[in-house]
């Protein structure tokens, strides 16, 4: 048996039109039967779902869905390493890598285009776009014939049986799947680990039922991430009151052009006080470079013209969606909002009835007297600057938006009321009377927030219904 590891990226690179498309991979099947008769193809890929509804069944493939978050990522790496043959996505660094990492001499590995990098090693094969086509006339798929008994999962060891071949998995069951092995690892004791999986269903697959949630905030508290778990009770809250007057509405404004591809401090606030049951609206700067015309960093204004006009597009259009934060919250463009202020905020504001509306922002449009809402100015003070845009929106403008704010969040020290509720960062976290100081939690794998983060929307949620 000849093992082809197939690696099929496609998050990313779908919005930009460079995922080397279906066919290709299709094709490049046909040509390693041709070559390797007794091949068997081992798909990985960031969208298996799409994957296997392209390529549907056949006897000599498999699909390979370790259903263990950014571990999952690692063991999969490990499995594509030790495949005789590749077929890979061009751009992709996962399976460049893992091919390269290979040492078998006699590989062949397959790529969509031609040779432009001057290589000169034989390894390679390149299949043209012209071949494409005959070759994927050859190609003849069966439909998968989808359900499995999830129920007789005992542990660990058959759950690794299943993600080795997946093709019979749906999602509805995959998601079945993390949870069970969420609950393992939570019943011995490995609540890291819990945490974790808990994190990936919300991300990938939108996990959402209230059960989940009380089993998620439990994992963090036995974790210790005391505060993440605040914002998991917080949202059970919510949810058991079902009345819409228990939440609010938060129009999130950041100031500058940080807010295409690149997650900025304040969207993330509002990312976790939407993750407490709130809704969330986001406003974003469009077709703004954030590398000035004359950088000499060429190589990355190149990309920002070629990127954030379909960034941008797709999520004004689909919503802001980013790691495991899988809501789709509406977003809208900032000159459509700020031509037209009023008009403007009363459609968005429309659309949450019975909520408070509170902006949330360092924008001198939004924090301003013409605003008719509740408004919380996120100051400049140190670190909060991190894109250095203090000297940009100048010292006149912050003056202005310290005095119009109603909720002023700052880390100066020295800074006095001026009429407002003041949320002093680097103060303890009081919610129900209870001060939590540690913030020393144990670090469990990668995470697009910190407990600073929490700390801030907790502080900011509790501030709003004072």
């Amino acid at each position: 048996m000849t093992a082809v590891g197939v690696h099929i990226r496609r998050q990313g690179f779908t919005v930009l039109g460079d995922d080397n498309g279906m066919d290709f991979f299709m094709a490049a099947i046909v040509y390693m039967r041709q070559k390797y008769h007794n091949a068997n193809f081992y798909i990985f890929s960031d969208d298996i779902d799409y994957v296997k509804e392209k390529l549907g069944a056949s006897d000599d493939i498999f699909y390979v869905d370790a259903m263990n978050g950014y571990y999952g990522d690692i063991e999969e790496f490990i499995c594509l390493t030790k495949c005789n043959h590749y077929i890979l996505t061009r751009r992709s660094s996962y399976g460049r890598m893992a091919e390269i990492l290979n040492p078998n001499e006699g590989k062949t590995s397959v790529l969509f285009g031609v040779n432009t990098w001057n290589d000169s090693e034989e390894r390679f094969h390149f299949i043209s776009q012209e071949e494409v086509p005959k070759l994927c006339r050859l190609f003849h798929k069966k439909e998968i014939r989808r359900g499995l008994e999830t129920g007789c999962i005992e542990g660990i060891d058959d759950i690794i049986k299943i993600g080795l071949d997946s093709g019979k998995v749906q999602m509805e069951e995959r998601k079945a799947i993390i949870l069970k092995r969420a609950k393992l690892y939570a019943k011995s004791g490995e609540y890291g680990k819990a945490v974790h999986l808990c994190r990936l269903l919300e991300d990938q697959y939108g996990e959402n039922k209230e059960e989940f949630h009380l089993f998620f905030a439990q994992s963090l508290c036995g974790y210790g991430a005391i505060r993440e778990s605040l914002v998991e009770f917080k949202y059970l809250a919510r949810h058991r009151l079902c009345s819409e007057t228990a939440k609010k509405h938060y129009i999130i404004v950041q100031f500058g052009s940080y807010s295409s591809q690149y997650l900025s401090e304040m969207q993330m606030l509002g990312l976790i006080l939407g993750r407490m049951g709130n809704d969330v609206s986001f406003v974003f700067k469009r077709n703004q470079q954030e590398v000035l015309g004359g950088s000499e960093n060429s190589g990355i204004k190149a990309w920002e013209d070629k990127v954030n006009g379909k960034w941008m597009d797709r999520v004004i259009e689909k919503g802001f969606s980013i790691c495991r934060f899988y809501y789709g919250y509406p977003c809208y463009n900032y000159a459509d909002i700020f031509d037209g202020v009023d008009s403007a905020f009363n459609t968005i504001t429309e659309k949450h009835w019975g909520k408070e509306t509170v902006v949330i922002g360092r924008d001198p449009k939004a924090i301003s007297p013409d605003i008719p809402f509740r408004k919380v100015f996120v100051d400049f003070s140190e670190p909060f600057d991190e894109a250095y845009l203090k000297d940009e929106v100048g010292i006149w403008n912050i003056g202005r938006m310290y005095g119009c704010a109603d909720i002023v969040v700052t880390r100066d020290k020295a800074y006095a009321k001026k009429g407002q509720q003041v949320i002093q960062v680097d103060s303890g976290l009081v919610v129900d009377g209870i001060e939590y100081t540690d913030k020393v939690v144990p670090y469990y794998g990668p995470t697009v927030y910190t407990d600073d983060y929490l700390d801030i929307a907790l502080k900011i949620d509790a501030a709003c219904w004072m």
